[in-house]
């Protein structure tokens, strides 16, 4: 089995860990967008920050209820996971869901 990671979560951000070393950190403040996508077997969030970089934090990964629940909770507008879903279960979104923008000025 492959190492998917694990995401870490605080307070004011997540960092994505693979074994012993983290190789992605970020504050809530920096997602741009949050984009919902369906895997061979199972959901990722693809996250794209402020500065451009792009994340994939996947749903079998260890954190990543966390990282929603608190993303729930810190991103104004985050759309609900019984939004979308069971759009990506029943595969009618192939370019995945948009789930969180971040207004422009914010």
């Amino acid at each position: 089995m492959t190492d998917q990671g694990r995401i870490v979560v605080v307070a004011a951000g997540f960092a994505l860990w693979a074994g012993s070393r983290c190789v992605a950190a970020a504050r809530f403040s920096d997602i741009r967008r949050l984009r919902a996508v369906r895997l061979p077997a199972s959901v990722a969030l693809r996250v794209e920050l402020t500065d451009g970089s792009l994340l994939e934090l996947r749903q079998e990964a260890p954190g990543f209820d966390l990282f929603l629940e608190r993303a729930t909770t810190t991103l104004k507008g985050l759309l609900p996971i019984a939004a979308w879903h069971p759009v990506l279960a029943r595969n009618e979104a192939p370019e995945g869901v948009v789930i969180f923008e971040k207004p422009r000025g914010w």
